[in-house]
């Protein structure tokens, strides 16, 4: 993506207005196996502040969409919650009733999907949706339920709003009909926005548009953001922290920019090399060995049956025998790597782990 927003970094909120809204602690989830029930999201912890916008980011079965569908608590039926907790302002939204949950969704955390075309009714016109979501949350006066959607439809950048209040989905963009999405998810005024893989399908230019419009409403609205993506360069533009997950772990987590320009983990390295498009000296792409294990258990470290560390410099019973926990490097970051816990603890390093 050659535009870029401003560095998210170089306007950043003061520290009063970034409270924790969203706090994810130890959550697990799991789905029907074989002979037992599979973990595909293990003990994630991840917190969420306002103002910001952290992007969760990771290959396809990495858990990422389905960590988001678990803070509404809209996994299918076939996943459960099996541990942990999701505090939305200290309340546990997995302990909360049906009723509570109506109230949650749209009027406090809103979510916007890829393919936002199959999101939309089709029988139904995009004016008449947008003010259903309007009166479900915030229960305007009936006079000015018409004006107050065409002033949605405005804010996320529609041209000619009063015109396509009257029309259908199939007669939208896919850069117009994600516009209508975000019109009706600001509906409710919620103060976190999840947005699932939002640009996939649409072009670059497109793309560039929907990042500034949740940029601008993120800091218009001092509104926290979850984006979900499996983008790089997405994330370099428009995110504030990055997390990224691999086999249902957070692998490292830190500020953006810090992690894009100097990753630690073989993982993380690896989708930079995967996003800058890099030939090798035959003249392939980089690519990352094999395919990732979603449901990966058993002892070591996940990532090493693809760790380009570990095949260069050989393995290391630490990587074998146990799965290392998250080490904090330059103060700020994360990484779930025993080259980073070695590099912390220098003591370790004699047992073969190599940076």
């Amino acid at each position: 993506m050659d535009q870029r927003l401003p560095d998210a970094a170089d306007d950043a909120l003061p520290e009063p207005a970034r409270d924790v809204l969203l706090d994810i602690r130890n959550l697990h989830v799991s789905v029907p196996g074989k002979s037992s029930s599979k973990t595909i999201i293990d003990g994630l912890n991840l917190q969420l502040r306002s103002g910001e916008i952290v992007a969760l980011v990771g290959e396809s079965g990495s858990g990422k969409s389905m960590t988001a569908l678990s803070l509404m608590r809209l996994l299918p039926s076939a996943a459960s919650i099996t541990g942990g907790q999701v505090l939305f302002r200290g309340r546990d939204v997995l302990g909360m009733s049906q009723a509570e949950l109506n109230h949650l969704r749209g009027g406090h955390i809103a979510m916007i999907f890829q393919q936002p075309q199959a999101m939309l009714d089709p029988t139904s016109r995009v004016g008449v949706q947008v003010a259903e979501a309007l009166w479900k949350h915030r229960r305007p006066d009936r006079s000015s339920v018409k004006e107050r959607v065409i002033k949605l439809l405005a804010d996320v950048g529609i041209p000619a709003p009063a015109s396509r209040i009257d029309c259908f989905a199939h007669e939208l963009s896919g850069g117009m009909a994600q516009r209508v999405m975000m019109a009706a998810a600001m509906s409710g005024e919620p103060q976190i926005l999840i947005a699932d893989e939002p640009t996939t399908a649409l072009d670059v230019t497109v793309q560039v548009q929907i990042l500034k419009l949740l940029d601008e409403q993120r800091r218009k609205r001092n509104l926290a953001i979850l984006l979900i993506t499996h983008d790089l360069s997405i994330v370099s533009a428009i995110a504030d922290r990055v997390a990224v997950m691999y086999a249902g772990r957070i692998v490292e987590e830190g500020p953006a920019r810090d992690i894009l320009k100097h990753p630690r983990h073989p993982y993380t390295r690896a989708l930079v090399q995967c996003s800058l498009l890099k030939a090798d000296e035959n003249g392939r792409l980089y690519s990352i060995p094999a395919a990732p294990t979603a449901l990966a258990t058993g002892q070591g470290c996940r990532f090493l049956p693809r760790c380009p560390t570990a095949a260069a410099n050989g393995i290391s019973a630490h990587c074998l025998e146990q799965e290392p926990q998250l080490s904090t490097y330059d103060r700020t970051c994360m990484a779930r790597c025993w080259a980073v816990a070695c590099n912390d603890h220098p003591a370790m390093a004699t047992s073969g782990v190599h940076a």
